[in-house]
């Protein structure tokens, strides 16, 4: 047993002497630690190089001896234990003063400890305070002195010391303990400044991914406790102006007690219209902290109340601290205000903006909940409606009238069901409606009961208008595929549209068997791209910034052999159902290309880029990069020069779609979110996809002039853009006042009638020839 503990003793003795040999050997990092370092080595190499002068001495007198043994191994006993703890206790600085006076009086002459005085004076000023630095002068001037009293004393000293010699080393001794503190003072304050932008640095780096307010402020209060470590004697106070006292917040400092929950209110003057404030009365916060201190007042803006921090410290408060909390309450501001418009786009995630229904994603997630968690023999419906002549309403009255109409539209609709059930807004007029536990023929008396709703005028701005609404149900079997669900009812209600406007059509198996309108429709879009009846147009895209047309946006359309050139809004959502969007995708790809390599011609060194449209569907394929690279090939246009749009909901809903990007992105193809602000408008989709466009909906941009909502949404959008390095497109715009907004708001670039609508290739070449002396003069639709 005692073989096991003399054993372990040992081996805590060998891992102290390895790390006390680590440490002489390795530099620290910090600037004042490694300077303490240095200065260690040069007062140990000036004791080695003192040792011989005093040898012939050692050698001849057993004191002188004594003395040098013992001085030289408290000295470097001294000094190695001060490097190690990095701290210097008053007892050392006694045990040094004997020491250098024992080493002096083993020399030949009194000044042979004069090199390790000097060097003592280098290396201990480093540490301690300026007072600790007053007594160590104290101290060492005490042992020259006491050298030159002993100096005739000691045997074998025929020699009486030299009082001005004596003098000399005095005073050189004192101006480099007053040098020295001088200097440990500004490396002091630059490691401190160090620590700092260090904290500071860290967190700013965390605040970039954080989205909750609360752990945005207990991560500055952890950084104010950082900040507070590199300035001795440092509190912070937040306080919160609330009738008419200030009650005391968070905290952070050495506080011997805890401060009181509140101050006067008269301890700060608000400055109006600056957000700033000035503390008129110390008094009370000194006796909160129970001490005299210097205060400063730091306001807090992304507060919903008046709030600020109150800092202070003993005598003064560094301009260095000070500027550090300024910058951490800009940090912790831009994190609030980032957070606050995530959660602005996130409440829009699962509602539609204009309507305040469901959106896409969320109808899609919560139809999906019940089909797994309804049971086989309670009956779930679902409705699909589209309404009858709402482009007329658009065309006739403008986009803010259409807008009336749907939010009075969803009105309607919520009256119309219960509210157990789901009711969402599917984008642009398409409604749909979740049922549970109804029948067939009470789910079509619900449907029924929305047309007649809708069969009513809707006054907007004095004039009424009429909309009505054709009506799709699909019924649920066990076992009910969502996808399945979803095309059954959206089949139901192109069949109900092709009967007439008004009508209600359940889904049958055989419902598109018969040679119904909608089949051959069907069937006529499936052969369109090959019977060569598909267009492109193009709708041109201009920068805000001079004005110059920067590129286009490819928007298909269809010339039908019996109903004339249809717009994709009337054929895209059936293509997409059936299938034929791949054929029509591939189409306006090959064709974008092709068109866009020409058009350097028509705009020399101007590289527009075209923007093509990409469905969901597409993107699904395993062939899709395949294809979008073949197309780049065969027509030369260079990958920059292409940009492909995809909804929100299109690239959430896909893991592979999500590679698919990243794989295009990484051969310089830039890729755009369309209708951004609709959709799940996730923070994290920003920063994980390769997006490197933003497109805002049309529907924001009309009503940022009169609704504050749209308005500070388009505003968070492009400032969020511009930070995220993200270009920013506003679709849309029709007037002047718009583009004038959108301009104050930092837009890159816009589209819309008021500069060209979408036109084919052959008139958008002479629109750009015209435009040739730009910047272009917009106009109202062309």
């Amino acid at each position: 047993m005692v073989a096991v503990g003399e054993r372990s003793t040992l081996n805590r003795a060998g891992r102290r002497l390895t790390a006390v040999g680590s440490t002489l050997l390795h530099r620290p990092t910090g600037v004042l630690e490694g300077t303490r370092w240095l200065f260690t080595w040069l007062a140990l190499l000036s004791l080695v190089f003192s040792l011989p002068g005093i040898i012939p001495n050692v050698t001849a007198n057993r004191l002188d001896l004594l003395l040098a043994s013992a001085s030289t191994a408290a000295l470097c006993g001294s000094w190695i234990y001060s490097l190690v703890r990095q701290r210097v206790p008053f007892v050392l600085e006694v045990l040094d003063a004997f020491a250098l006076t024992a080493f002096a009086l083993a020399g030949p002459v009194p000044l042979a400890a004069a090199p390790l005085i000097f060097a003592a004076a280098w290396l201990r000023t480093f540490y301690g305070t300026p007072w600790r630095s007053a007594v160590r002068g104290v101290l060492y001037t005490a042992a020259v002195v006491a050298i030159t009293v002993l100096w005739p004393m000691t045997p074998g000293h025929a020699t009486a010391p030299d009082p001005a010699r004596q003098a000399a080393t005095i005073s050189i001794m004192l101006l480099i303990t007053v040098v020295t503190e001088q200097m440990r003072t500004v490396l002091q304050a630059n490691d401190w400044a160090i620590e700092r932008d260090k904290a500071l640095t860290e967190t700013g780096a965390k605040l970039l991914g954080m989205t909750d307010a609360n752990a945005i402020r207990l991560l500055s209060w952890t950084t104010a406790g950082e900040l507070g470590a590199t300035t001795p004697g440092l509190r912070v106070l937040k306080v919160v102006r609330h009738n008419g006292l200030l009650q005391v917040g968070a905290h952070t400092g050495d506080f011997i007690e805890p401060p009181p929950t509140t101050l006067p209110g008269d301890v700060l003057r608000s400055i109006e219209n600056s957000g700033e404030a000035q503390i008129m009365r110390s008094g009370p916060l000194n006796d909160a902290v129970g001490q005299p201190l210097v205060w400063e007042c730091v306001p807090l803006t992304e507060q919903e109340e008046d709030a600020w921090l109150l800092v202070g410290a003993p005598k003064r408060i560094p301009e260095g601290t000070i500027l550090s909390v300024r910058s951490l309450v800009n940090q912790v501001n831009l994190a609030l205000r980032n957070s606050h418009s995530h959660h602005q786009l996130t409440a829009q995630a699962q509602h539609d903006a204009l309507t305040g229904l469901d959106n896409r994603l969320s109808f899609t997630a919560r139809l999906g909940a019940q089909l797994a968690r309804t049971d086989t023999t309670e009956a779930l419906h679902v409705l699909f409606l589209d309404l009858d002549d709402f482009k007329d309403v658009n065309d006739q009255m403008g986009h803010r009238a259409g807008d009336a109409v749907l939010i009075e539209v969803a009105e309607r609709l919520r009256h119309c069901i219960r509210p157990q059930d789901i009711c969402a807004r599917l984008g642009g007029d398409e409604f749909a409606v979740v049922l549970t536990g109804t029948t067939d023929a009470a789910a079509a008396a619900i449907a029924q009961r929305m047309v007649g709703s809708l069969a009513a005028p809707i006054i907007v701005d004095g004039r009424p208008c009429r909309v009505g609404a054709s009506v799709g149900v699909a019924t649920a079997a066990p076992g009910a595929d969502l996808e399945e669900l979803v095309h059954q009812a959206d089949v139901a209600m192109y069949a109900a549209k092709a009967h007439g406007k008004g009508q209600v059509q359940l889904f049958k198996p055989g419902l598109l068997q018969g040679e119904s309108s909608l089949v051959s429709f069907e069937r006529q879009l499936g052969r369109a791209a090959g019977a060569g009846e598909l267009e492109v147009y193009y709708q041109p895209i201009v920068s805000l910034t001079d004005l110059r047309c920067t590129g286009a946006e490819a928007l298909v359309r269809w010339q039908h052999p019996e109903r004339g050139l249809l717009k994709p809004e009337e054929f895209i959502s059936l293509a997409e159902s059936s299938g034929a969007i791949l054929g029509i995708g591939a189409f306006v790809l090959r064709r974008s290309c092709a068109d866009a390599v020409t058009w350097p011609e028509a705009r020399p060194g101007v590289p527009m880029t075209v923007h093509v449209n990409v469905s969901a569907r597409e993107l699904e394929s395993d062939h899709f990069v395949d294809s979008v690279l073949w197309c780049l090939a065969d027509s030369g246009l260079p990958a920059q020069r292409l940009v492909l749009e995809l909804t929100e909901t299109v690239v959430l809903e896909s893991l592979a779609a999500v590679e698919r990007l990243k794989t295009l992105a990484g051969h310089g193809i830039r890729v755009a979110i369309d209708d951004f602000g609709t959709g799940y408008s996730s923070l994290s989709t920003l920063r994980s996809l390769p997006i490197s466009v933003v497109k805002l909906d049309a529907s924001f941009v009309s009503g940022a002039l009169s609704n504050p909502v749209d308005r500070t949404v388009v505003e968070a959008i492009v400032q969020m853009s511009a930070k995220l390095g993200i270009d920013s497109i506003a679709e849309g715009v029709e007037r002047l006042d718009q583009q004038e907004l959108l301009a104050q708001f930092g837009t890159d670039a816009v589209q819309g009638h008021l500069y060209c609508p979408a036109v084919p290739d052959a008139e958008l070449r002479g629109w750009l020839a015209r435009a040739d002396t730009l910047p272009l003069e917009p106009v109202p639709s062309v």
